[in-house]
């Protein structure tokens, strides 16, 4: 018995469908975020603005999306007043979203270097006293090591 035009064309399709599925999940490249330069990392649960003295960041991310060319999640935005020091200085927290982006290659890998957290829920962010607080924060990371 012959198989029907129909069958042929039906099995081939999916066939074909099988083989570029297979090969479009194989191309997409991974993206990592470097934290201080300490190390690349996939969906760091915290990411620190300020490396010397960790005077500002967002922990506790839970990563709602992670691609190659942008990374959205939400945690805690915090920042030290410094006042009088760093050491003593008071700590303010907001709950935050937070989008990398500004893809890069370095070092052979992909790197989200653009870092933007907004409030969530908030206009503004809890902020040190005397200072205006902003309605975003952004920075660039940088790649000390790979």
């Amino acid at each position: 018995m012959k198989p029907s035009p129909k069958f042929t064309f039906l099995a081939l399709l999916t066939f074909v469908s099988s083989i570029l599925a297979v090969s479009s999940a194989g191309a997409a490249a991974t993206s990592y975020y470097n934290n201080c330069g300490a190390a690349s990392v996939v969906r760091p649960s915290s990411i620190t603005e300020y490396c010397a003295d960790a005077g500002a960041g967002v922990i506790n991310i839970k990563w709602s999306s992670w691609m190659t060319t942008s990374a959205k999640g939400a945690g805690t935005f915090y920042i030290n007043s410094c006042t009088p020091t760093c050491v003593s200085g008071k700590v303010y927290r907001t709950r935050a979203n937070v989008v990398l982006s500004g893809l890069t290659n370095a070092h052979g890998k992909n790197y989200l270097m653009r870092v933007t957290v907004k409030p969530a829920g908030a206009k503004y962010f809890f902020w040190p006293k005397g200072k205006s607080a902003p309605t975003s924060v952004t920075w660039t990371t940088d790649l000390w090591r790979g």
